[in-house]
């Protein structure tokens, strides 16, 4: 008698891969939506200080209810700061997600400024405004540390022109949430699972504008190891590979403390081209990014981000 085969085990349906929805996803992500839906008419009614006292509370809640997350902040402080964390710290990073939260929701209020809360840095506008003079297109790299939705919106405001890449959100109805929030403060998205999305980040960095990207979260595409704030991690190359492509200037951006934004240039001239210079690029995007978060790790979504599988 043969051996018993496990029964498969059905991966859920991705309609971003082409698949459908199974009535019962349907069913729980139609909740899902609603529920949105329903949110964003009610905070988007109430005053400002009401929606950041409730987005505290919500944090302040998650901290005491959602023991994973908990959990993975604890682990990541830990190793970011090289010493136990005290739990105050922690519980902090879960408040000052709330910040944020209560932060890209006022951007859904026309009257809203995004210099209202964000000042861009005259030092590094400068940054900016000569990496645009060069001519071959900007690479932009940042993080999820902040408002770096409000960061998009300010770098727009302030007349540079730049084009976000973005993941598609699992429900397309989620991804138009999303489009109304970027496209009425002149951030454009280029959805990195749309057939063109290769072209559209080549046609952009062709006509001399920026292109944002931000590379401290795992993602399903292609990675490289590296060491971010302590612990092992895939970073995305996408990157570092199209600025060695297309020979585009990079430059480094990311909320600091004092509620402003920092760019700074990273050198890419003395690396080798092509696919051999990708890795030393993605390494000194690292160590960049990893002096940003030291200086305010409480406000570095990828605290709560699970660790990458080893490899």
């Amino acid at each position: 008698m043969g051996a018993e085969r496990a029964p498969a085990v059905s991966a859920p349906r991705d309609v971003r891969l082409g698949a459908s929805w199974t009535p019962q996803q349907r069913l729980k992500n139609d909740a899902i939506h609603a529920l949105v839906r329903a949110a964003l008419f009610v905070v988007t009614r109430l005053p400002r200080r009401a929606v950041a006292s409730l987005c505290r509370a919500l944090g302040a809640f998650a901290w005491l209810s959602l023991r994973r997350e908990r959990g993975l902040a604890q682990a990541r402080l830990d190793a970011g700061l090289g010493a136990p964390a005290p739990p105050a710290r922690v519980r902090a990073a879960f408040l000052r997600a709330g910040a944020t939260l209560a932060d890209t929701l006022a951007l859904l209020d026309p009257r809203e400024r995004a210099g209202d809360g964000l000042a861009l840095d005259p030092d590094s506008a400068a940054v900016f405004r000569d990496a645009l003079a060069a001519g071959r297109g900007v690479v932009f790299v940042s993080a999820h540390i902040g408002p770096w939705e409000r960061l998009a919106a300010l770098l727009a405001e302030e007349g540079f022109p730049v084009a976000t890449v973005a993941r598609e959100s699992y429900d397309p109805r989620l991804t138009r949430l999303y489009d109304r929030l970027r496209a009425p403060r002149g951030v454009r998205s280029i959805y990195r699972g749309s057939p063109g999305a290769v072209t559209a980040i080549a046609r952009e960095l062709r006509a001399g504008r920026a292109v944002g990207f931000l590379v401290d979260l795992p993602a399903r595409v292609a990675c490289a190891r590296a060491t971010l704030f302590g612990a092992p991690m895939d970073v995305p190359v996408g990157a570092a590979r199209i600025a060695l492509a297309r020979r585009a200037e990079v430059i480094l951006g990311t909320c600091a403390p004092g509620h402003v934004v920092r760019i700074e240039r990273v050198e890419t001239a003395d690396l080798p081209p092509g696919r051999a210079g990708e890795k030393p690029l993605v390494e000194r995007l690292v160590r960049a990014l990893d002096a940003r978060i030291a200086a305010d790790p409480e406000a570095w979504l990828g605290l709560f981000a699970p660790p990458s599988p080893r490899q």
